[in-house]
């Protein structure tokens, strides 16, 4: 009988085994996994993994793709993902937290298996994405910066565009795309509507940097109507024409090389595109562009981002022959080559701060909360030296001469280890609030001429008990809302010196790029979030309006604020506080701007030396300090942080500030400031009331490590608010930016005074 019942069923599981392979159901397996853009990531940051499955797939099957990672706290976070029918290719995004941490993968379900990690690029390290033929003389103009090996711009060449991220912010680690056209092949197949075609302009508009060579393959992409490189040349295209001298390149770098063209194949004439209509400022061109000339090398404002154009094959005759080519580079870059010190002066600023990134020191900042309240160091360092002092000398002293009964120590000694146990809690109680809090910052970007819309939010949260944290933000398909690093080695960031042991076994839930749920959080300890949003064709009530020009380098014009403005699209009829207009060398002061309000802008406005803003606001007044304009890493005004993380490189940049701006380039504003763009920022700062933030942040209370209650943080929400809106400026006959010089920079142009007297750009300058 029992022979019978086991015989029945290995017969029963043979035939599932052969049921299983007459139907297709034996699930395939991972053949490769590749982490980062060829192999390049930033810790921290979304990250493009590629899984690649093996040819098993059953028809018509899907399943689940599971990843998991640690953030920055060590706190494992599970990433989901569906895979469709028949996918044996699927890239998704996912951040890696610390430095060195394995990452998993689960397959249908399947127990997780470690894949090697590649090591991470620095995080001040800038990376520069070549999409097209590399050689352009960029290796030359790189290698002949001042700068630290670590600090230099790390080239690296997209041998697929398959390989590209299809969502805008899996280039979020990028700092600039340099796109030539001198590989056609690589875009076979691209249209403007193509997935990473897409994903690339949508970067680009909400703060990313291009580099775009349209030479004499650009023709096939500008001619079809649904042309992908349509989306990105600043202009209308005409038709493709051709350069016969190169005069123009020889003085806009103030060469005595001759580039030789004569029309044959060794000294080609230089194909290029002519377009009309051009946008942005035009550095060099061969002729007048607004009556048909045709441009060579200008900077374009492209939403919140920022094209440079060069006309021309930097990788082909006569150029590619040409020995001052890394200097034509650096000029079209406007790359800074002053020589710097080896050391960095403030390389102790992170010993000091726990933070070298500017985004480090809003988490900080945001780490405020009131009603909690830490007990200093200093308090610690006393009770702990009176402690050894009672134990250790005056109970001995106290039972051996006073008392004279040695024996009572066994009494003594407990209840001194309750006194000060009792003096510790009595001393931190009223810094421990019974319900967890909630601090944001929201920092609305909108661009006037575009109307898109990037809306940034940090969320720091502290808890009050054990417990796992639900975080939701409601947004759209554009949008992400995960968990937010630390930059650098210090306590809690990203490269930690030391090996620290996990906390949590259980793991956090990345359900979607903008959900984030089940997080574990110790009693008495802060988590930081950070998301993005986007938002297209805002409305006039949206935004502001405005109409300046250039007059001598300075804007004239009007502003008009809406009736119904409502700023960062919750606080409807508002005001915007400490308006400030920003361009050049100027910081034009004007001051509360009401809705309904037209304010006009004249050469009599107060203004400020743009230096200033590094100044706290308090010290600004004083006529002494604001020749001595130094900015405070310290600083817990989130108003004052942000002004000048906003304006980052005009300041100055490490130089100015002591601290890098690399976990978060897009926000800074600078590189539009060097295009036709003027800058306007302005502060909604308030507490909420109950009932007035249904979607903004929803909050598990902590209950314990297995279950959570959702509820609402509305009513204990601080939030500081900022506004930033970029206009397009005319430049008048009187504008100093018409007058170009050799470096690509206005000869009198105010710009050129943010760096010392340079005005040019220095690539490593924190980025």
């Amino acid at each position: 009988m029992f022979r019978s019942l086991v015989y029945s069923l290995f017969c029963f599981a043979l035939l599932c085994c052969c049921d299983k392979a007459a139907y297709g159901l034996i699930l395939p397996e991972i053949k490769s996994v590749r982490i980062g853009i060829e192999n390049t990531y930033k810790n921290g940051l979304w990250t493009p993994i590629t899984v690649e499955l093996d040819d098993r797939m059953p028809s018509g099957f899907g399943g689940q793709l599971l990843i998991r990672c640690s953030d920055s706290d060590g706190t494992p976070i599970t990433y989901h993902y569906n895979i469709g029918e028949e996918e044996k290719q699927i890239t998704v995004l996912a951040k890696l937290g610390r430095k060195d941490e394995p990452l998993q993968i689960s397959l249908y379900g399947n127990p997780f298996i470690s894949h090697p990690v590649p090591p991470p690029v620095n995080a001040e390290r800038p990376i520069y994405l070549i999409i097209g033929n590399d050689d352009i003389g960029l290796q030359g103009a790189v290698a002949e910066l001042m700068l630290r090996e670590d600090r230099r711009p790390l080239l690296v060449k997209v041998n697929s565009f398959a390989d590209l991220p299809d969502r805008w912010f899996g280039y979020e680690a990028v700092e600039m795309v340099v796109l030539t056209t001198t590989e056609p092949q690589l875009f076979d197949g691209l249209t403007a509507e193509s997935p990473q075609m897409k994903a690339l302009d949508d970067w680009v508009k909400l703060g990313g940097k291009m580099l775009l060579c349209a030479g004499k393959d650009a023709g096939q992409f500008l001619e079809p109507s649904d042309g992908f490189l349509r989306l990105f040349l600043p202009g209308e295209f005409d038709k493709m024409t051709e350069q016969r001298t190169g005069a123009k390149f020889e003085s806009f770098v103030n060469s005595k090389r001759q580039i030789f063209m004569n029309g044959t194949d060794e000294a080609p004439f230089m194909k290029m595109p002519l377009f009309t209509n051009p946008r942005g400022i035009t550095f060099l061109s061969d002729g007048d562009v607004n009556k048909g000339g045709l441009p060579l090398v200008l900077r374009s404002a492209h939403g919140l981002g920022t094209i440079i154009y060069f006309g021309g094959d930097l990788s082909e005759k006569p150029l590619a022959l040409w020995r001052d080519r890394p200097l034509l580079v650096r000029s079209i870059m406007q790359w800074d080559t002053v020589k710097r010190a080896a050391v960095d002066p403030r390389a102790g600023a992170m010993l000091q701060l726990g933070y070298n990134d500017i985004t480090g020191q809003i988490r900080s900042a945001l780490d405020q909360f009131e009603g909690v309240r830490i007990v200093p160091f200093s308090i610690i360092l006393i009770i702990l030296t009176a402690y050894w002092l009672v134990v250790g000398l005056f109970d001995w002293f106290f039972v051996h001469k006073i008392l004279k009964r040695p024996i009572l120590t066994w009494v003594t000694f407990p209840l001194w280890i309750v006194l000060f146990s009792v003096l510790t809690y009595v001393l931190a109680a009223p810094g421990r609030p019974a319900m967890s809090k909630s601090n944001g910052l929201v920092v609305w970007d909108v661009d006037s001429d575009t109307g898109i819309s990037r809306v940034s939010t940090w969320d720091n949260v502290y808890s009050s008990t054990d417990g796992r944290h639900n975080v939701d933000a409601s947004s759209n398909d554009s949008s992400y809302y995960s968990w937010n690093g630390l930059p650098g080695s210090g306590l809690g960031g990203m490269a930690p010196k030391t090996v620290s042991p996990p906390v949590w076994q259980v793991s956090a839930e990345q359900r979607s790029y903008n959900s984030i749920v089940l997080v574990p959080v110790q009693i008495r300890s802060t988590k930081s979030y950070f998301g993005q949003h986007v938002l297209q064709n805002l409305d006039k009530h949206e935004m502001l309006a405005a109409k300046l020009s250039d007059e001598e380098g300075v804007p004239i014009g009007t502003i008009e604020m809406p009736h119904n403005f409502d700023a960062t699209l919750m606080n409807p009829t508002t005001s915007l506080k400490n308006g400030i207009l920003v361009y050049g060398r100027w910081a034009i002061e004007l001051g509360d701007i009401q809705p309904g309000q037209t304010l006009n802008i004249a050469k009599t406005t107060p203004r400020r030396e743009l230096r200033e803003l590094l100044l706290p606001p308090k010290a600004r007044e004083n006529e002494n300090l604001r020749g001595m304009a130094t900015y405070n890493p310290q600083s817990t005004d989130l108003e004052y942080i942000v002004r000048v993380m906003s304006l980052y490189r005009m300041l100055g940049g490490h130089e100015s500030t002591g601290l890098h701006h690399a976990y978060m380039p897009s926000l800074d504003m600078s590189e539009l400031l060097t295009a036709d763009r003027v800058l306007l920022l302005g502060t909604v700062k308030r507490k909420y009331a109950p009932g007035e933030l249904e979607d903004i942040l929803a909050l598990s209370e902590p209950g314990c490590c297995n279950s959570t209650s959702t509820i609402r943080a509305k009513d204990r929400f601080t939030t500081t608010e900022i506004f930033r809106q970029s206009f397009p400026i005319t430049l008048t006959e009187l504008s100093p930016r018409l007058n170009i010089d050799r470096y690509g920079q206005d000869a009198d142009d105010p710009l050129r005074e943010r760096r010392g007297g340079t005005g040019l750009i220095d690539p490593g300058s924190g980025r």
